[in-house]
């Protein structure tokens, strides 16, 4: 635990040492997912609201806001694609200060995307028989405990699912470099610190719980306040996944200390 405290504690510590460098590299990147959210409560407010309340029902929200909720989605996925990118290079090409030299070119954020995409179908994949074993667990242990019985099988599905992503994603930050690198080379580069990342993959769900509670006190209701404020959070978690997963790549890959 003690080795995953020090790769929380770096990855933090990048983040927030300099609140003024991160926002200023990660600027472009929020304008996109602010920008997003804020015109899709704009153009789409019923829509959003049926999805807050009932996604099973989006169907019945009138299909112009249906669209636009999709085309601001994807545009706000962009956008943590892009702060991951920036941020991955901010810290990897040793902070340079020249913004151009950070902003990723066409082929660079298009692969970026790509392996992302490549990341979601393997935990996809991945989640296949984590589910089966959860139901498994559920049989077995609900009889028995009850509420809590699936309160810890999903805590523990969580875990595998974030370990499994801490695993297979240093192909994310050398896309970023353009150094290409496949998912079976990232598991085997993680495997010397694969029971470190358990506790890595913890501590995060533990901060992830935390921020989630966070956002519930100060947007207990549905509407567009909600949304401004969550998609603020889902920006610091983004933030914090990425810069440990940079930190995972510094230290595995390049050799880097955590000092």
């Amino acid at each position: 635990m003690h080795t995953a405290l020090a790769f929380l504690a770096h990855a933090l510590r990048m983040l927030i040492f300099e609140t003024g460098t991160t926002v200023r590299v990660v600027m472009p990147a929020m304008i996109m997912i602010m920008g997003s959210a804020v015109m899709a409560i704009v153009l789409a407010p019923d829509a959003i609201a049926a999805f807050q309340s009932a996604p099973e029902q989006m169907a019945a929200a009138a299909p112009a806001g249906i669209i636009w909720l999709l085309v601001f989605g994807i545009i706000g996925l962009l956008g943590y694609a892009l702060m991951a990118i920036l941020w991955h290079r901010h810290v990897l090409l040793n902070g340079a200060e020249d913004p151009a030299a950070l902003m990723p070119g066409g082929s660079v954020f298009m692969h970026y995307v790509g392996r992302a995409v490549t990341v979601v179908c393997v935990q996809v994949l991945a989640g296949i028989p984590i589910t089966l074993g959860m139901g498994l667990l559920s049989l077995v242990l609900v009889p028995l405990l009850g509420g809590l019985a699936l309160f810890v099988i999903g805590v523990l599905g969580g875990l595998v699912f974030l370990w499994v992503a801490l695993r297979i994603s240093l192909v994310l930050p050398s896309a970023a470099l353009a150094k290409p690198m496949t998912v079976r080379e990232s598991w085997e580069a993680t495997v010397p610190m694969s029971s470190t990342i358990w506790n890595i993959s913890l501590l995060l769900a533990g901060l992830n719980m935390g921020l989630m509670m966070l956002t519930s006190a100060l947007a207990p209701d549905q509407g567009g306040l909600a949304l401004i404020v969550q998609t603020v959070f889902y920006i610091i978690e983004g933030l914090v996944f990425v810069s440990v997963l940079t930190t995972l790549y510094g230290h595995l890959i390049e050799g880097r200390s955590l000092g």
